[in-house]
Formats: C-alpha cells, structure tokens, sequence
C-alpha cells in the first residue's frame, strides 16, 4: 500500500498521507512520496487545488517518525544533519492554493505540514500543538508561526508544547474553520469547488504577493506585486471575466 494516496478530481488533487498505524508520521518513505505528490501538483496545469489530510480515524500527522529519527541518530547522525529537503515553504514554490483537512492529531512536523497550506480546516475532535521542545528539540520553522498568529500565542504553543484543542486553534487564529467531525470532507471540497470557480492565475498571482510582500514597507510590496501581477494583467482570462459578466455566464478560465 502506498504511504501517499494522490488523485486528481475535477482540478483538485487529493493528498492523502497512509500510515495510519503509525499516526501518519513522517518517515523517509513518505516524506519522498509527498515531495513527488506535490511536484506534481505544482506542475499539473489542469489542477489548479490541493487537498492534504491524513488516512484513518485518528491523526491528520503527529509529526516526524521518532523511532526511526531515533535509528538513524544511532549511526547516521553526523552524515544526515543538516539535510534539507524541498517543502511547501522551502524550494518548490507553490503558488496554487492548497487547504488542510485536519482529521484528527496535528503535532510536530504534522503542525508544520498544516501551517503552511494556504487554509486549514479543522475536526472539532482534533488536538493540535508544536511538541518538539517535549522531545529535546527545537523547529526551526516556528520563526513562520508568530508571522500567522502572534508572538505571544506562538511562544505559547511552541515552548509549552502542550496540545490545544481545534477550537483554541481557531481562536488564535491557526484555522479557517472548525467543524464535526463527520463534515470535515465535505466542507473543505465546498471551499475547494470556490477556488476552483475562480480565476486561476489570478489566485497563483495573489498568493504569492501576499506571502512575499506581508512584511515589506508599501511602496516595495506595491512594486513587487505589479511584477509578480503582470501575467495575470495580460492574460486572456483577464478578458474573459468582465466577457462573462456582460453575458451573464460562468466564467471558463483558460488558466492563461
């Protein structure tokens, strides 16, 4: 059985990490398999959306394999540190939107993996939290976190390393939404069916200003937005949006 299920749906792909007995945590194997499934969202023109969630009852992912981390250090420690692998925040650059559907424990790695998808949507079940302090370890990619909820509530969530629960999550301002756990699925295709409803280079364009430009004084992020927006600018969709209005029809975007 693969420990990534991937499939593409009506210009959705579906991410799905399948390692239930071990919580979905992320070990060599499935950390490869999900850089290939999200190189091939990134260069799949047709799906314009991505879905990650994690397979079973209980965990979306509680974060890095710990048993096999704890094998390699025993041998491997000095030849693998510092290796630095391509992920959603590092190297691939993806600009599509990409939402969360978090199913149960979201802890570690597993917390990373949520925080940098664009949407996270969240079973009321689910308890969340940043616990590599509790193992003797320190995330470097918290320094991202404060950027999206606060100093404070980061510092909380990262040097306690304490769960917290989904609706906490939403009060921090972690997740988009919360919701039983029976109606998680469907309510992230429904945002997914309204992202796929729009323009599509127009959301890669947003995206991407929002991120780059969030801490860039005005004049700077306006520049650079106008570059990064220019394809959009000049792009038929960009015609064919104001075309269907006057027709009163559904847009279709060419994605160009």
């Amino acid at each position: 059985m693969p420990v990534v299920l991937y499939e593409k749906k009506d210009r959705v792909a579906y991410i799905t990490l399948n390692r239930p007995e071990s919580m979905n945590a992320i070990n060599t194997e499935l950390r490869d398999a999900l850089l290939e499934a999200w190189k091939d969202f990134n260069d799949d023109d047709e799906t314009w959306v991505a879905i990650v969630t994690g397979s079973g009852e209980r965990a979306f992912c509680v974060g890095g394999d710990l048993k096999e981390r704890a094998a390699r250090d025993s041998g491997q420690r000095a030849r693998q540190q510092g290796r630095l692998l391509p992920s959603l925040a590092f190297g691939l650059n993806i600009w599509k939107p990409v939402i969360a559907a978090i199913n149960g424990y979201c802890l570690g790695g597993g917390f990373q993996l949520a925080q940098y998808c664009d949407f996270r949507i969240c079973a009321d079940h689910a308890l969340l939290g940043v616990t590599e302090v509790k193992r003797g370890m320190a995330a470097a990619w918290t320094v991202d976190l404060a950027k999206l909820i606060g100093l404070a509530h980061a510092l909380e969530i990262a040097l306690t390393g304490e769960h917290i629960t989904a609706q906490r999550a939403y009060e921090v301002g972690f997740v988009n939404k919360v919701v039983p756990k029976a109606e998680l699925m469907d309510e992230t295709e429904k945002l997914a069916r309204i992202l796929v409803n729009n323009a599509p280079l127009a959301m890669r364009g947003l995206k991407e200003i929002l991120y780059r430009c969030i801490a860039l004084p005005h004049e700077q992020a306006e520049t650079i937005a106008r570059h990064i927006l220019h394809p959009v600018a000049v792009s038929e969709d960009i015609k064919e949006g104001p075309r269907a209005f006057t027709e009163k029809r559904k847009p279709v975007w060419k994605g160009r």
